[in-house]
């Protein structure tokens, strides 16, 4: 396997900057926002924007990469993968353009089998676009591929905006739920010929909601070749301080922000040599209000803190779009990684900081389970429970998607509070524990969970139903 590249390589490969990018703004060279000094946004320049990289990216310009990418994408493995694998088919559908999860997955998938030979049409679904000229162009060609209709298709999607195919139906999904999942959405999985899910978790779950189709495991990975200890740093255009956590997440009540930051701010103070880095987006709304809807949050938050903003510690948000080839260098800023999700289908950024080598603290429930315990990171146990419903309990939970209401979620309390201020602060005073932890973690992340493994499972089920 030494000739073949990683998928996740072939993939950035295709996520150039640029050249416009480089270009600087006044804007540009304060992209960081310390949220406790913010005034009321009565003045648009001195808010946190949106990376300009997403708006010069569309322009008409050329990217002098193009050529060279257009030639790495025929480049073949020839001692991997036989010939005859060439005549392997398959359908991908789902969001391609954004730096989402489903996304991030679906490119890998199909610029990995691409260079294992496969025959990969794109079905390509309109969404929030954040990937370069060259990505897209890419991507828009594989849409033109013709295959059989016979071929089997992949729905790299939460639900699939069509099931009509007289080839074998796939659905790639990621089940963030707890216990079981919703009536309508089972319903919506049985039309499938197969289900694949990213965690042993997720797989459970479906198995006690009477879903009926094969459910096979796939696990999400990271590029270990780029994720690991690095030197190279992240530039935010301000100064963190001394010790830094950080948490990268899509801005949601389902990421459990309020319990960061009111176990953070109630933790720390402002004459600790600390900071959090919140590296977050709001993508539900129009994205040009989304710094809007961050502050109003946070402001509800601190105003529940019993302290004076004077005392309150460091927190900062960083609301720039960051490529994938980058994200090593904003992991390799920080000191440790937090995030108190209500649920994840897998934890890309669990998995990413893991390879960086920092100390990881999590919530203990959902798919993260499948590669975070209590030896290799620090975890934070729900009280219990909750059923989330619109006009009752986690009402926040249940308006975010109508699979979440009536149906169970952690509750996250006063407890889940206190032991997250107990394990931020234990991994703070103790680095030494923590990163022979990280150390674990890392190790376990290298040896099961990496892009071409995930590429490798997916290639080798798509070969058995061909």
């Amino acid at each position: 396997m030494s000739d073949l590249k990683s998928a996740y390589d072939l993939a950035c490969e295709r996520i150039i900057s640029s050249p416009q990018s480089k270009i600087k703004t006044e804007r540009d060279e304060q992209p960081l926002m310390d949220f406790i000094e913010i005034p009321e946004f009565s003045n648009r320049e001195d808010r946190v924007i949106e990376s300009r990289e997403t708006k010069l990216i569309t322009g008409d310009e050329p990217n002098i990469n193009e050529k060279r990418i257009e030639t790495d994408i025929k480049v073949i493995p020839s001692q991997c993968y036989s010939f005859d694998d060439k005549f392997m088919e398959v359908g991908w559908n789902g969001h391609f353009f954004d730096y989402g999860g489903f996304a991030r997955m679906n490119r890998t998938m199909v610029f990995g089998l691409s260079n294992r030979n496969v025959k990969v049409k794109t079905e390509i679904e309109p969404y929030l676009t954040h990937v370069n000229s060259a990505t897209q162009k890419e991507l828009r060609r594989m849409a033109n591929i013709e295959i059989s209709p016979k071929a089997p298709i992949v729905f790299g999607v939460t639900v699939p905006s069509r099931v009509t195919h007289s080839g074998r139906k796939i659905l790639y999904t990621m089940i963030e739920t707890s216990e079981k999942v919703h009536p309508d959405y089972a319903g919506k999985l049985n039309l499938m010929d197969e289900i694949w899910v990213a965690t042993e978790y997720g797989k459970k779950i479906l198995q006690k909601s009477n879903v009926h189709p094969p459910i096979y495991v796939m696990p999400l990975g990271v590029d270990t070749s780029r994720y690991k200890p690095i030197k190279e740093k992240m530039d935010f255009g301000s100064s963190m301080k001394g010790y830094t956590f950080v948490s990268v997440f899509r801005w949601s009540y389902r990421k459990g922000f309020d319990i960061l930051l009111r176990a953070y701010m109630e933790e720390f103070s402002e004459d600790e040599d600390v900071s959090l880095l919140l590296v977050s987006r709001v993508v539900e709304s129009p994205e040009e209000k989304g710094e809007e809807k961050i502050v109003s949050d946070f402001n509800d938050i601190k105003n529940t803190i019993n302290k004076s903003s004077k005392g309150l510690p460091h927190v900062a948000l960083y609301t720039n779009t960051v490529s994938e080839k980058d994200m090593p260098k904003l992991y390799n800023s920080a000191d440790a990684f937090v995030l108190i999700s209500r649920g994840e289908g897998f934890g890309l950024p669990f998995v990413e900081a893991a390879a960086c080598e920092l100390p990881v603290i999590g919530s203990n429930v959902s798919g993260q389970t499948d590669f975070l315990n209590k030896d290799n990171s620090f975890l934070v146990e729900p009280n219990g429970y909750l059923e989330a419903n619109v006009g009752g309990n986690m009402s926040r939970m249940a308006k975010l998607c109508h699979f979440y209401n009536g149906q169970k979620f952690p509750d996250f309390n006063e407890d889940t509070i206190r032991e997250t201020r107990r394990q931020m602060r234990y991994v703070f005073e103790n680095r030494d524990e923590a990163k022979k932890r990280a150390k674990k973690l890392s190790h376990h992340i290298r040896c099961n969970y990496t892009w071409d493994m995930a590429v490798d499972r997916v290639y080798r089920r798509l070969k058995e139903i061909s």
